[in-house]
């Protein structure tokens, strides 16, 4: 009888340990943290867009020319696209295939 006693005991601490635990979990304040939001104008693809601008910027930067980005981007944007949610936009095919370039 005492090991059934003691066995209930262990369930009680275990479950009181696992109640107060649950209590104090910390809750996610944020998806998107507001600063990261805020600065989403400082991504890579802005920079790449500058880099556009000329080509000589856009070669050293990524060592691809222009046209052959476009004609890499024409060619795997169906493969790797996705839908933008209501939560959040998604990342496009053009900056995804520039981050894996960089």
């Amino acid at each position: 009888m005492s090991s059934s006693t003691s066995s209930s005991d262990e369930e009680d601490i275990v479950m009181y340990y696992w109640y107060k635990r649950m209590q104090t979990k910390k809750k996610r304040k944020y998806w998107v943290h507001p600063y990261i939001e805020k600065n989403i104008n400082c991504r890579t693809f802005v920079a790449a867009r500058e880099l556009q601008e000329t080509d000589a910027t856009f070669l050293a930067f990524y060592r691809m020319s222009r046209e052959s980005y476009t004609e890499l981007v024409t060619i795997i944007s169906p493969a790797i696209h996705q839908q933008n949610t209501h939560l959040r936009e998604c990342v496009s095919p053009e900056e995804r295939i520039l981050i894996t370039l960089r």
